[in-house]
């Protein structure tokens, strides 16, 4: 399946308005961590665990019922999934985010949390590899 246009992949949520500077950040280590945590927990189904570490403006804005649907619409898509080829962990848009690139069986595409300044989840998308803005571990 050739995936070209970014509406055919699921978008969770989408950051919005201005974001302030990075004030307190996790560590590398724990900010990766927690975002293979998320994606545990999208696989076996405990979105009420990821719905917990919501932001509050992601709070607002995607309720755990469109969530919970997130995980199946992505292995519906790109088939079973294999593997996280890598862990990539940055800054974007002023804010510390984590990019999973996450390979299934037809394509190999990102997962992509964004963190607020307290280490909620202030951003939360699945994206075709080549929308990954953190560059590539060296």
């Amino acid at each position: 399946m050739n995936i070209n246009g970014r509406a055919s992949l699921i978008a969770v949520a989408l950051l919005t308005g201005s974001l302030a500077s990075v004030g307190a950040q996790l560590g590398r280590e724990a900010a990766i961590a927690k975002a293979e945590t998320i994606l545990k927990n999208l696989q076996d189904g405990r979105t009420a665990d990821i719905v917990k570490e919501f932001s509050s403006r992601m709070s607002s804005e995607v309720p755990e019922a469109r969530l919970k649907p997130a995980w199946a619409g992505v292995v519906a898509q790109f088939g079973a999934f294999k593997e996280v080829a890598e862990r990539r962990e940055g800054l974007m848009r002023g804010r510390q985010a984590v990019e999973l690139i996450l390979t299934f069986e037809k394509q190999t595409i990102v997962h992509r949390t964004v963190f607020d300044d307290d280490g909620r989840i202030d951003g939360l998308v699945f994206r075709p590899l080549d929308a990954a803005v953190l560059p590539a571990n060296k």
